[in-house]
């Protein structure tokens, strides 16, 4: 299988077969003409989000049933169709671009490829991947794309100002169910009133530029397991770690320990992790809200040498108890501004975890089945970030890493790492 640098020469793979603008099936009442962004979506990044849900089993014969069920989708989802003017979205009605392109390679040379590179751009919707400050006023864009073995990948490339990781897989779901014939659960969006909070003025330091490497790690159930009854044995009473919650402090200390071993000295470090606040019925996010509903949960550590994993689940379990006893917004806004400005601290080195276990991302069936295989692209940010994800069968984690270069080599062949991933 060749393999592809991130910055170098890139092999042209696909070739666009159409382009369509997909519009919602009944146009949005005039009452809902003008979504308002709330004051969590003014803190998220400015980027998109793809997602590629890759399919070994696919007809053509289907095109037209998904462009009819995507509209119909848009209808609930209208949101989704109109255009991000902030402080608000337009919903006028204009439209989601479907792209549909041909892929000349197999699905497996996506699938089994343990580097994340620009190779995977050319299935993503305008290569609308996670740059900063993408001025596309589209919140969200989709292709479909055909490999030459028959199977199929569907990108979905949504804004982060308008929808969070739940938001985004409900709304794939939702489009799926239609397309199968069945009645999905709909939508609510709550249009935000106009917040008092003022934002800090953020001063960006310009820095050398650095290449940053993404690779996948699979962590199975089964060192899973080891790693929390290691961690069960650190403190002085067993504190029942989740995967999420093992897996999360092992990366950082790792991601940590090799920054250090790079750098020939300890450092500061914050780990920053995105908490969904869905159900906390203090600050009215509801349930099945369509929005962005998250708030980031810090554990600092003075001294990249010296991180012990409980300490850091302790840490974030006291961060995220307080985040579930917020009862207003600006509440949510004033402890993820504290969030950016440490993660934006050049003295700190920073990294930012997102899991969507147990989100259902491997459920989103077109009548093709469930997919072979689901990826978040994390794109050309310039941060240390990790995604956490189920296995497609559950039974592991995969873990997306973006580190520096020279980190990801020293981070890889680190042994207790290795200990509990799969064929590094």
């Amino acid at each position: 299988m060749p393999k592809f640098q991130r910055f170098g020469m890139i092999r042209k793979l696909h070739t666009i077969i159409s382009q369509k603008t997909i519009k919602p099936s009944f146009s949005t009442p005039p009452h809902l003409k003008t979504h308002n962004l709330s004051l969590i979506d003014h803190l998220s990044p400015n980027i998109h989000m793809p997602c590629v849900f890759y399919y070994k089993n696919c007809t053509k014969g289907d095109i037209n049933i998904l462009k009819k069920s995507l509209s119909q989708s848009l209808t609930q989802y209208y949101p989704l169709a109109g255009r991000l003017i902030a402080p608000h979205i337009d919903c006028n009605d204009e439209g989601v671009e479907f792209v549909e392109a041909s892929i000349d390679t197999r699905i497996d040379e996506f699938i089994l490829k343990k580097d994340q590179d620009e190779t995977l751009d050319q299935l993503i919707p305008n290569a609308l991947g996670c740059d900063v400050n993408k001025t596309s006023p589209n919140v969200i864009a989709i292709q479909l794309s055909h490999f030459t073995c028959g199977g199929a990948a569907v990108a979905v490339s949504i804004s982060h100002q308008a929808s969070d990781a739940s938001t985004l897989v409900n709304f794939v779901n939702h489009w799926a169910t239609i397309t199968r014939g069945g009645s999905p659960i709909n939508p609510s969006f709550f249009s935000s009133t106009m917040s008092n909070f003022k934002f800090p003025e953020f001063t960006i330091v310009e820095t050398p530029k650095v290449k940053y490497a993404t690779r996948k790690f699979v962590f199975p159930n089964s060192k899973l397991n080891e790693l929390k009854n290691k961690i069960n044995a650190m403190g002085t009473s067993p504190m029942n770690p989740t995967r999420v919650e093992s897996l999360t402090s092992l990366i950082f200390k790792c991601a940590a320990d090799a920054a250090t071993t790079k750098s020939g000295s300890s450092q500061p470090s914050s780990l920053h992790q995105a908490v969904n606040l869905r159900g906390n019925t203090n600050a009215n996010f509801h349930k099945l809200a369509s929005r962005n509903c998250f708030a980031m949960a810090v554990a600092k550590i003075k001294d990249s040498g010296q991180i012990e994993l409980n300490e850091v689940i302790t840490s974030l379990r006291k961060e995220r108890m307080e985040l579930q006893e917020v009862r207003e917004v600006e509440e949510v806004g004033k402890k993820m501004v504290n969030s950016w400005l440490t993660f934006m601290d050049d003295q700190i080195r920073s990294y930012a975890f997102s899991s969507v276990c147990r989100l259902p991302f491997y459920q989103v069936d077109f009548g093709w089945g469930k997919p072979a295989q689901v990826m978040l692209r994390t794109g050309n940010m310039d941060a240390n970030f990790i995604y956490l994800m189920d296995t497609p069968f559950e039974d592991g984690i995969e873990a997306t890493v973006q580190l520096e270069e020279e980190e990801m080599i020293i981070f890889q062949n680190n042994k207790e790492l290795q200990t509990y991933a799969e064929d590094i």
